[in-house]
């Protein structure tokens, strides 16, 4: 099993349907910094503003350009590890996209 990191901004995401990688943004401060960036929870999943496209969404022919649509919170966060009041979000996190995507974090952004 690979170890499991905290995530923070830079953080690299793929999505089955999306043809390209995105990096996380993390522009708000939950009062935390991994080696001098924002640490992320569950709650940073907004499309375009915590995960940037994809590039072109796969699922449709042809491609259409990923406009990333997700509704829920990051799922299997650290329960024991809150940052304001929401689970840290660790690099075995999963969410999905309303396009039936799931966006998953191929690097944590830590320097491993």
């Amino acid at each position: 099993m690979s170890q499991i990191y905290h995530v923070r901004e830079g953080a690299v995401l793929s999505c089955s349907f999306g043809s390209g990688e995105s990096e996380l943004k993390v522009p708000k401060s939950h009062g935390t910094a991994i080696q001098g960036k924002n640490q992320a929870t569950v709650t940073d999943h907004i499309g375009n503003v915590n995960i940037m496209t994809f590039g072109m969404c796969t699922k449709t022919d042809p491609p259409v350009p990923c406009v990333p649509a997700t509704t829920l919170k990051w799922i299997n966060g650290k329960k024991d590890y809150q940052l304001g009041g929401e689970m840290a979000l660790l690099n075995t996190c999963i969410a999905s996209c309303m396009q039936g995507g799931i966006i998953k974090i191929i690097h944590s952004g830590q320097d491993e």
